[in-house]
């Protein structure tokens, strides 16, 4: 199955402990070559934390929601990306 060109298209990456888990696991697999690209790129205190290969905006390490991205499944629908604060986190929470 080698000789295969593979992109993977991300939201948010973090810690990239998942990505790292996926590239990882993608490897078996002997593909020609993997790219990474993200919308979004935390920046961490983790001086090691993965970077892809292209991504559009680095953002502080804050939990962002809209855009399709959700907290317990609301805010999916915002057409922008804000920080969900405290406050929203416990109205939200299940």
């Amino acid at each position: 199955m080698g000789c295969q060109n593979v992109l993977i298209v991300e939201d948010i990456i973090g810690t990239g402990r998942t990505m790292r888990a996926l590239l990882n696991n993608i490897e078996k697999y002997k593909p020609k070559m993997v790219k990474v690209a993200s919308l979004l790129l935390k920046r961490t205190s983790q001086p090691d934390g993965y970077r892809p290969d292209y991504y559009g905006f680095e953002i502080p390490n804050l939990f962002v929601v809209g855009y399709a991205l959700d907290y317990n499944e609301h805010f999916r629908d915002l057409n922008h990306i804000c920080v969900i604060n405290n406050h929203g986190k416990a109205k939200y929470r299940v």
